[in-house]
């Protein structure tokens, strides 16, 4: 029977404990860059569906699945050239998203959506739902937009979408209180969002 050199032996199992841990050590790191770049770089992830999934300027029909809301529209109904808003609870569509108390409203014109909005519903509610939503998903607001009696506009437009944020004091007079919204539209159809020819279908 041939003998084992044992120093052989001890080195070449060396050789294996140290390729071993250097490919572990390679799969952890792969494993880590993976996570980072899911976290830091793709929020939109962890978004809301209903709003990440909805193409803008495409028929109405085919996101009826996803706001089955929108799914009774009948465009014979209305006039050319109206523009009907559609509305729900948000969080039936975006839940745990921290949206509570808003409804999302869908502007439908020519048969296409022609935008989204996010809206408060209850004023006497302030909790700054959109503004935290808006500066987790979509780009930092700043702090001054945070503040109770802040009220003005913010334009987060990217790429070919217009991304508006606004917050106003409530002056009609009824309610007093402190109205955030969030617009998601393109440029060619913003203009079908803010037309006076919008028919407010309501939930």
């Amino acid at each position: 029977m041939p003998r084992i050199d044992t120093k052989i032996t001890e080195e070449l199992l060396k050789i294996i404990k140290t390729f071993y841990n250097i490919k572990k050590m390679k799969n952890f790191l792969k494993l880590i860059v993976l996570i980072l770049t899911l976290v830091l770089f793709n929020k939109s992830v962890f978004s809301c569906d209903a709003l990440k999934n909805v193409q803008l300027g495409e028929d109405f029909s085919k996101s009826s699945e996803i706001l089955d809301f929108i799914d009774a529209h009948l465009p014979e109904e209305y006039e050319e050239g109206a523009t009907v808003v559609y509305e729900a609870s948000t969080a039936d569509y975006c839940p745990d998203m921290g949206l509570d108390n808003t409804i999302l409203k869908v502007f439908i014109y020519d048969s296409k959506i022609a935008g989204m909005r996010l809206e408060t519903w209850d004023l006497q509610v302030q909790k700054n739902e959109i503004y935290n939503f808006v500066t987790n998903y979509y780009g930092s607001l700043g702090e001054k937009a945070k503040k109770k009696n802040w009220s003005g506009f913010k334009d987060l437009s990217s790429g070919g979408y217009k991304l508006f944020y606004t917050k106003m004091l409530d002056n009609n007079g009824i309610v007093n209180g402190v109205i955030e919204t969030f617009d998601i539209t393109t440029e060619e159809l913003m203009n079908y969002t803010i037309s006076e020819d919008i028919v407010d279908v309501g939930e």
